[in-house]
């Protein structure tokens, strides 16, 4: 059975016209390289003045990624949140310099520098990894990965359990469908909760357990196909290309540009 049978469906990215967002047609492999190597340079940032030209560059990349700006801060909204309340804390607990104080309570400055560094910088590392993932379709992505040496049964696993929760999701909602269907209304939901909500429980546990078993059977259908494809015979995602000058080139950029932040964090440049 030839290989090919098993691999994922190659990505149509030299189909992609010029008019396209450049960040779209920047090619999996260099755009991989570049932009882990802005993630290792934001991520070593210390200095709070380097963290508005962090910002420039994630909302440079953004810019040309064609993305529209609302579904990046609705994503970021849930990681935002929860990075708040771990460093919230930080700018009354740490440092001795007091910039607020009323009774035990003292705002200090090296906490609040320090929280703003680390969630500056990790809203930054997690809008780069959005980027990455919303501009290049997951056969490719994970083509590139493997490409520089993550093993090949880490990608088939993340694209199994990718292809996995959209059948879980696409399954619930069949399940959702066809209970309205039969006359069931729901009466909230986790974020708006009813008065009668609870009501709905008993259903959605049944629900749910009939969620998970039907997701078995049905994972044990798909493994069986993919078995009879050729499965276990050659690895399931593709080679990566290796890409065009423009886009070694744009790596190249990123990378001088990781490369000085880099410089100009531990290179003893002033505050």
């Amino acid at each position: 059975m030839k290989s090919s049978k098993a691999n994922l469906p190659c990505p149509p990215l030299a189909s992609r016209s010029f008019s396209s967002p450049w960040l779209h047609r920047w090619r999996p492999l260099p755009k991989v390289v570049g932009l882990l190597a802005l993630m290792a340079a934001f991520a070593q940032v210390q200095r709070l003045a380097l963290l508005p030209l962090v910002w420039v560059l994630v909302a440079l990349l953004w810019a040309l990624s064609g993305l529209p700006l609302r579904r990046g801060l609705r994503r970021l909204a849930a990681p935002g949140v929860l990075l708040i309340a771990f460093v919230l804390f930080l700018p009354f607990a740490v440092g001795e310099t007091f910039l607020w104080q009323w009774g035990s309570l003292a705002l200090r400055w090296e906490g609040l520098e320090r929280a703003l560094c680390l969630g500056g910088r990790s809203l930054a590392l997690l809008a780069l990894a959005m980027l990455l993932g919303e501009t290049t379709p997951l056969p490719a992505l994970l083509a590139a990965l493997g490409a520089l040496g993550i093993p090949d049964l880490l990608l088939e696993l993340a694209w199994l359990t990718q292809r996995y929760l959209q059948e879980v999701g696409s399954q619930w909602q069949r399940m959702q469908r066809a209970a309205r269907l039969r006359g069931w209304r729901p009466r909230g939901s986790l974020w708006q909760p009813g008065p009668t909500w609870r009501q709905d429980l008993p259903f959605l546990a049944a629900a749910v357990g009939t969620l998970l078993v039907r997701s078995y059977e049905r994972s044990q259908r798909v493994y069986q196909a993919l078995r009879l494809r050729g499965y276990g015979r050659a690895p399931l995602v593709p080679p990566a290309a290796g890409g065009d000058p423009c886009s070694w080139a744009a790596t190249g950029l990123a990378l001088a540009v990781a490369v000085g932040l880099v410089l100009v964090n531990f290179g003893g440049y002033p505050d």
